[in-house]
């Protein structure tokens, strides 16, 4: 009989691969169920101008309703801290702050706010899977999404964690050429992050900026 099940086991068709459309669903509802998110990034920005890449990395927190805190810690340390009403940026080096008030979450790529599960992909994208041979792994599904609309960038590239449809590094195309890539680390989600992380107290003595509202 085990020699029996074995054998039927083997014979047994895989179970089929998902669809582009069906990979996009699941990152839809991965990230529309988590309420904070929190990890290490590196950020690469590839210049095809000036055939120059620059590297950054630091730690992101992410909190839904619209709080972000981007804290940048190499080469140079800068703050970009969203409390839920307004946007902070800080440069320490250059002892300034620029304030733009009335911020919405509505006002980032979406390579961004999918961590809030903004939008939905499938309508805003033509989603399928990307030939490109040097994202991801064979861990990953990694998928092309070309905007329906004008945008500000020609194509975003999500690399998906097959086991749990989290994006585990998103690639921006502008029209120009240039490519903003970032990669997710130490990820963990729905960790009760506090209100208090998003507040950012301006600094005595620094400039303070304040950006024409939208």
């Amino acid at each position: 009989m085990n020699t029996l099940c074995s054998l039927l086991l083997l014979l047994a068709p895989p179970a089929a691969a998902p669809s582009a459309a069906q990979v996009a669903d699941g990152v839809q509802k991965f990230y529309e169920t988590t309420t904070d998110f929190q990890a290490s990034f590196r950020q690469e920005y590839q210049s095809k101008a000036l055939g120059q890449k620059k590297q950054s990395t630091g730690f992101v927190y992410i909190k839904k309703p619209g709080r972000m805190r981007w804290d940048y810690r190499t080469p140079q340390e800068k703050h970009f801290v969203a409390d839920g009403t307004a946007l902070y940026i800080y440069d320490p080096e250059l002892e300034q702050v620029m304030v733009q008030r009335s911020f919405s979450d509505a006002e980032l790529s979406t390579a961004v706010t999918f961590l809030w599960g903004r939008g939905k992909l499938r309508e805003e994208f033509e989603v399928a899977f990307a030939t490109r041979s040097d994202l991801g792994g064979p861990e990953h599904w990694v998928l092309e999404l070309t905007p329906r609309k004008p945008a500000r960038f020609s194509r975003l590239f999500f690399v998906v964690e097959k086991q749990t449809y989290r994006v585990s590094e998103t690639l921006v195309l502008d029209p120009g050429g240039n490519e903003n890539h970032l990669f997710f680390s130490r990820m963990a989600v729905n960790v009760g992050l506090k209100d208090e992380a998003f507040r950012f107290d301006i600094p005595p003595g620094v400039e303070v900026i304040e950006a024409p509202r939208p």
